[in-house]
């Protein structure tokens, strides 16, 4: 398990060392949960948010602290001795192959398509960025070439490509490597490591990458690196932006040099910050969202990006690895709330954001040419739009029955679908698309093959 104040009085029944501390620095824990037995359900985060005149941030502060480095030293038992050693046995053995058989010089985009990189492997880069500099191009992702579903890796680092024209991509490997040293730690294989995202900073010349770690963590993890390909290394682990548990997010430099971050937090909106000088921290809070929504419609898969004067915001609704569509909203600010202007998907009859979704809209540097970069992520699962409803109606019923009704086989049909929980991601393909604009809305329209340049 992981050690720190996520934990609950239950999980703390199963080592007496962890439950010794807790006694130690906060014995208002335990009161609660002898008062109040729903309580040991919780984590103590939550707890905390809950009582924070019960539980001063001090003291939880400090056991936060305490735990996190009791469980570093903790002896590792025999399951977790062998685990570590299979994960350090896999990475010493790891190697780039080669396949010139199979290698493919692209000239255009061909979404939802197998796409290999130039030694004929399968890109890894998924839910990830493109990044400029220099006249190449750097797309970095997660890479998942283990995460087959039936393993309990999810994420094996960060990986990095280089292109100079964003068809064809060399392999540059990893750059931020797994944690195999600790089980406890958020890079560790088997932590849900999602949606990197790299700024460069000018204050201090250092290349910063933000990563979300999803299930009970919801925090992020940032790094950072003297250059664009790395290697980066942990500067902060378990960061709650002004106490915010975190899901996905984008950030963004302005014109001006300020920096934001823009994430859905828990209770569910779209929460906007404003990043500190380093881009390691956020200073205040600068917006607010999607409010007060519950799931299909609740928020995820931030994306941000600018087009002249305006601001734009385009998420996904919140489904899993099950797609949903999109909702795109505008603003004239980075500190001003955005306004819905609706799925930025043109005639998609699948209701689905062409079974895909978006964690980058890039534009081609020196052109007003932009992509949305998109993941397909259950290639094998493709949705038509009266499955993608009969979804959204049963997620839907579960938090409002009175407006939204489903049959017991629409339950059932969600339930048994391969994308609710972990699932093979390491064939996930990709949904490269262009993203014009019509009267001030952004517009994305499928193209079964295209070339970026004749958008130029």
């Amino acid at each position: 398990m992981k050690y720190g104040i996520n934990l609950t009085w239950n999980d703390l029944q199963k080592d007496p060392g962890a439950l010794a501390l807790v006694r130690q620095y906060l014995p208002a824990m335990e009161m609660l949960a002898n008062q109040a037995p729903g309580a040991a359900r919780i984590a103590i985060r939550t707890a905390q948010s809950y009582a924070p005149q019960m539980f001063p941030a001090e003291q939880v502060n400090a056991l936060d602290k305490a735990l996190k480095e009791y469980g570093k030293t903790r002896p590792m038992d025999e399951a977790d001795a062998a685990k570590v050693e299979k994960y350090r046995a896999m990475q010493t053995a790891r190697k780039t192959e080669t396949h010139p058989e199979r290698a493919v010089r692209y000239d255009a985009f061909h979404p939802g398509q197998v796409w290999l990189d130039t030694n004929g492997n399968l890109i890894q880069a998924h839910a990830g960025a493109v990044y400029y500099e220099d006249g190449a191009y750097y797309w970095y992702g997660e890479n998942k070439e283990y995460t087959d579903g039936k393993n309990p890796i999810w994420t094996w680092g960060i990986r990095m490509y280089r292109s100079t024209d964003l068809y064809n991509w060399e392999d540059l490997g990893l750059i931020a490597e797994p944690d195999l040293t600790n089980l406890d730690g958020n890079l560790f294989p088997e932590k849900y490591v999602d949606r990197p995202h790299i700024l460069h900073c000018a204050a201090t010349g250092k290349y910063v990458m933000w990563v979300k770690i999803s299930s009970a963590e919801s925090c992020f993890t940032i790094l950072q690196a003297d250059k664009l390909t790395g290697p980066y290394t942990v500067v902060t682990e378990d960061y709650y932006p002004l106490g915010n548990s975190v899901g996905d997010f984008d950030m963004i430099v302005a014109e001006d040099g300020k920096a934001y971050l823009y994430v859905d937090t828990t209770p569910k909106r779209v929460a906007g910050f404003a990043l500190a000088e380093d881009y390691c921290s956020v200073t205040k809070e600068v917006t607010s969202q999607y409010e007060n929504l519950t799931p299909p419609f609740c928020r995820e898969g931030v994306t941000l990006f600018a087009h002249g004067d305006e601001k734009y915001l385009i998420t996904s609704g919140t489904t899993g690895y099950t797609p949903n569509q999109s909702d795109a909203a505008v603003s004239d600010s980075w500190e001003a709330p955005f306004v819905s202007v609706g799925d930025p998907h043109v005639n998609d009859d699948t209701m689905s954001s062409f079974n895909s979704q978006i964690s980058q809209v890039f534009r081609v540097p020196g052109k007003d040419v932009y992509i949305a970069i998109a993941d397909r992520w259950m290639p094998d699962n493709m949705l038509d739009g009266k499955e993608a409803d009969a979804i959204r109606r049963v997620v839907a019923s579960h938090y409002d029955a009175a407006h939204y009704q489903a049959t017991p086989e629409e339950e059932q049909a969600l339930a048994a679908r391969p994308d609710i929980e972990r699932c093979n991601t390491n064939r996930s393909t990709y949904v490269w698309l262009p993203l014009t604009f019509r009267d001030g809305k952004p517009e994305i329209v499928w193209h079964d093959t295209w070339k970026w340049e004749d958008f130029a």
